[in-house]
């Protein structure tokens, strides 16, 4: 038996196609304000691994359900003829070009789709609708009602007492709300539809869990490497003898900033393309906690720590930074970096957020200077990008696909960020991770950090959805 067939019907703009995108996870389910979007079938399977666990059909909207039950009850002989009267429906009007709407819906329901009806919520029951469910009735197919609020009014209980005559199962669903929970709380409602589908949808129910969790590991991973990426970042530029050497440094400044802004895009793209969300649009105001306000000292205040535990962390780091400092410079101060790096770390979360990465200059044997930039030395930089990144995950893994708007990352302002809420001995575990990713050198040593860090970051991302923390 192949996997069940569900063919989304209904009356025209009722948010079939919303309901189709969040269902299939398919953000390329054409969606309009307009009426009459959709004027032919469209074929929408959901897969994991390659394997269609099912397949949802999008259909056309009911246009003349009225006058075509009016000719199927002139046939009408018995209650046992009525699905073979719709099928004669839909082969003579073939031949004549009318209710082209109803015949391209009903075309896969009498192939033997399951029925999927949906409503608007948002708008009073009316008797024109009648006509719709009873020739559904008359199919005999296996059929849901859904009832999708796109307005704000509430009539869901009056539909759901006209639905219930029509309908074995009735469902309230918002696809624009919908995330992976109510999703799968749906499914559920699938499998009661009948019984030779149970083990498909079962099957389907434990893949789409399966591949929530390694979405979730892989999206960790992501975010360890543009961390480890962002924190190893270090840039060179040559430039000649005896000249002002301050608007190369600025030149190279902005460089290196925005190469950490291109790196927390390039993971925020992977995470989207994780979660299928691969026509998203983010608003240029999301960009700008990218561009200058990411150095900026209010916006990592807001976002990760307050002052007292900017501070707490630094010391956590401080030797760290101290030796990086060295590194930078050339080496010359080694010993004396090291030994004061623990006194400044504390106090580089008050004074030195604004300070990221030290620009070092070094003579060439072939004439000229290089200007070298990283790598990244300001110990709160790592909690800010994991903040962010959190936000970010947050948003898009519970966001459905049904959903045309821009994506909007810019923080309220009220709340501190997710990593300041964490346990201190919590917090420390993922600082020594952090620690161990930022001095590690052995490139396979450097995996394992990383991969240290993303196991860590995977039980922050399940916290982020789940509103724990």
């Amino acid at each position: 038996m192949e996997p069940p067939v569900f063919a989304v019907v209904g009356h025209v703009n009722k948010g079939k196609s919303s309901i189709v995108a969040a269902l299939a996870e398919d953000d390329s389910v054409p969606i309009a304000r307009q009426a009459r979007t959709t004027r032919a079938n469209q074929i929408f399977p959901l897969r994991v691994d390659s394997r269609t666990l099912f397949t949802l059909i999008d259909t056309p909207g009911f246009e003349q359900a009225r006058h075509a039950l009016a000719w199927m009850r002139e046939r009408e002989t018995s209650a046992a003829e009525r699905s073979n009267i719709v099928a004669e429906f839909v082969r003579q009007h073939e031949q004549t070009g009318e209710f082209p709407e109803e015949r391209e819906l009903l075309r896969p329901i009498l192939d033997g789709a399951g029925i999927l009806y949906v409503v608007d919520g948002s708008r009073p029951f009316s008797p024109r609708y009648e006509a719709e469910m009873e020739i559904l009735r008359w199919t005999g197919r296996p059929r849901m009602a859904m009832i999708n609020r796109i307005g704000e009014r509430d009539h869901v209980e009056e539909w759901r007492q006209a639905l219930d005559q029509y309908f074995s199962l009735v469902r309230p669903f918002n696809a624009h709300a919908a995330d992976f929970q109510i999703r799968l709380q749906l499914l559920y409602g699938f499998r009661e539809l009948r019984e030779e589908w149970r083990p498909f949808v079962d099957e389907a129910i434990h893949a789409l869990e399966a591949e929530r969790e390694r979405r979730r590991r892989r999206s960790a991973r992501a975010i360890a490497d543009m961390v480890g990426d962002q924190l190893a970042l270090t840039l060179d530029k040559r430039v000649p003898d005896e000249v002002d050497l301050a608007p190369f440094r600025r030149q190279l400044e902005e460089q290196y900033r925005e190469a950490l802004r291109q790196r927390e895009r390039k993971e925020r793209d992977e995470v989207e393309d994780l979660y299928q969300h691969r026509r998203l649009r983010r608003q240029e105001s999301e960009l700008s906690l990218v561009t200058d306000d990411l150095f900026d000292e209010t916006v990592w205040l807001r976002l990760g720590l307050t002052r007292k535990q900017l501070a707490a962390t630094g010391l956590l780091g401080g030797v760290l930074v101290g030796g990086g400092i060295d590194l930078a410079a050339g080496g010359a101060t080694f010993l004396t970096g090291a030994l004061i790096g623990g006194a400044i770390g504390g106090v580089s979360g008050w004074l030195g957020t604004r300070s990221l990465a030290k620009i070092s200059i070094q003579g060439l044997r072939l004439g000229g200077r290089l200007l070298r930039i990283g790598p990244m030395r300001n110990p709160q930089f790592a909690w800010i990008a994991l903040d962010r990144a959190l936000l970010h995950y947050a948003l898009v893994s519970q966001r459905s696909h049904a959903r045309r708007d821009e994506l909007v990352l810019e923080p309220d302002g009220k709340q501190q960020g997710r990593t300041s809420q964490l346990p201190l001995s919590e917090r420390r575990e993922i600082e020594a991770a952090l620690t161990r990713v930022r001095k590690e050198k052995d490139p396979d040593f450097q995996d394992d950090a990383r991969e240290d860090l993303a196991g860590k970051i995977e039980g922050l991302l399940e916290r982020a959805v789940s509103g724990k923390g």
